[in-house]
């Protein structure tokens, strides 16, 4: 390891788990709740009679990808409030069919819900609670059954096994550099591209095979959303098991199975030992490196398969790591330097945000790396603590950028 990463390694490490005094690691923990609840309290609102947490103030819209972010965080300290914020959600974006809506217009009520689905983060949280609490939030992991039940009736093409997107809007990465070669130009060009691109698939009723069949430009098996998607059967499929259904247990345990072998086969990149997307309208890989391909890594089936362990010993090791800088997982390989100032957006040069730490942290913790995650979790709570609750930090100079207040800071509980 090089003298940089030694230093590293002691800044951070030694900081936090070489405390000699159990306390300071209770009051530490306890500090991050009370970051946490006072943040989303300044965010609640209501829709439909239900309680939830907008993304940040400015926002006039449920965002299912907020929100589950958000009942993560509450899981970790208040199980009832982070379940209201899931019934909310379910209730004002679920459609008939199962598949969860990314969002609904406040002022408009659901029939404003977007034609657009995201990763299925909602059920992943659901489980969760019911997983972890039983029996009394089987309503919720029904919801979220329905949700993954319609993913894969509705999203996956007869002749694979992943689930398609077909806008870059329901990768949750919207502005992914993985999406350059198939969305051009930046500013008002792109955003011109991407709305043609939401006539087409609306055109083709979101359905994959219609969208195949009439050419339609984006058709691709993502490592966010292919990866929430296995992360989400498989904790459905253990909280089924907790509440002793057999036939939704088998259910579960043969998807999760074939989703995971197809990520495997599909996703997986030999030459850079990380998931990357696949373009189904074209028939070729996608090889960009983001922290993306990291979520898949998190699942059992892919920690067993080996591959998962290969990504994560690769892209997260502290003092040697493409995406681990000083502040932070950044989302892209982190650019060093005099070229490295400022952050360019969300998903943009080396952009740390909350959502990219809880995945790094989930990683490590199935990996048995805990004190590592719990490095992020401090990094995340130093960076509220000295800048406020932005939407994304800059993983080497920790300047805030988006949007403040914004919720999904609440995650450093999220993994306690």
């Amino acid at each position: 390891m090089s003298p940089g990463g030694r230093t590293y390694l002691r800044s951070q490490h030694l900081g936090v788990f070489c405390r000699s005094s159990l306390w300071i690691w209770i009051n530490l923990v306890s500090d991050f709740e009370a970051q946490a609840r006072k943040l989303l309290d300044s965010l609640s609102s209501s829709f439909g009679g239900g309680r939830f947490h907008l993304p940040h103030a400015e926002a006039g819209r449920l965002s299912s990808w907020s929100s589950a972010y958000h009942a993560l965080a509450l899981a970790a300290f208040d199980p009832k409030r982070a379940a209201e914020e899931l019934r909310t959600l379910y209730a004002a974006c679920q459609l008939e069919d199962g598949l969860v809506a990314a969002g609904v217009e406040l002022r408009s009520g659901p029939e404003a819900r977007s034609p657009m689905i995201r990763p299925p983060v909602a059920a992943f949280a659901a489980a969760r609670l019911a997983r972890t609490h039983g029996d009394q939030y089987r309503p919720l992991l029904e919801a979220a059954t329905q949700q993954l039940d319609a993913i894969w009736g509705e999203r996956l093409p007869s002749d694979t096994n992943l689930p398609v997107i077909m806008h870059p809007f329901e990768s949750g990465t919207p502005d992914s550099p993985i999406f350059d070669d198939l969305v051009a130009g930046e500013g008002e060009e792109r955003e011109g591209e991407t709305a043609s691109l939401a006539r087409s698939a609306l055109a083709c009723g979101y359905d994959p095979e219609r969208a195949l069949r009439a050419g339609h430009a984006f058709v691709i098996e993502d490592p966010c959303f292919c990866g929430w998607f296995l992360l989400a059967l498989e904790e459905t499929r253990d909280a089924w098991e907790r509440l002793d259904s057999a036939d939704q247990l088998r259910k579960f345990e043969i998807r999760s199975g074939m989703i995971g072998e197809a990520i495997a086969e599909r996703l997986w990149s030999d030459e850079d030992h990380i998931f990357v997307a696949y373009d189904r309208a074209r028939g070729q890989s996608l090889r960009v490196v983001t922290g993306a391909g990291l979520l898949p890594a998190a699942s059992q089936a892919l920690l067993d398969d080996g591959k998962g362990r290969q990504a994560i010993a690769r892209y997260l090791a502290p003092g040697g790591s493409a995406f681990w800088g000083t502040h932070g997982i950044s989302f892209n390989p982190i650019v060093r330097g005099a070229r490295s100032v400022g952050v360019q957006t969300h998903w943009r040069g080396n952009s740390a945000s909350p959502v990219v730490q809880f995945w790094a942290q989930l990683a490590l913790e199935r990996v048995g790396r805990k004190s590592d995650a719990l490095v992020i979790r401090e990094q995340l709570g130093n960076q509220i603590e000295s800048s406020g609750a932005w939407e994304w930090y800059d993983a080497v100079s920790g300047a805030p950028g988006g949007s403040s207040p914004h919720g999904h800071a609440g995650l450093i509980c999220a993994l306690g």
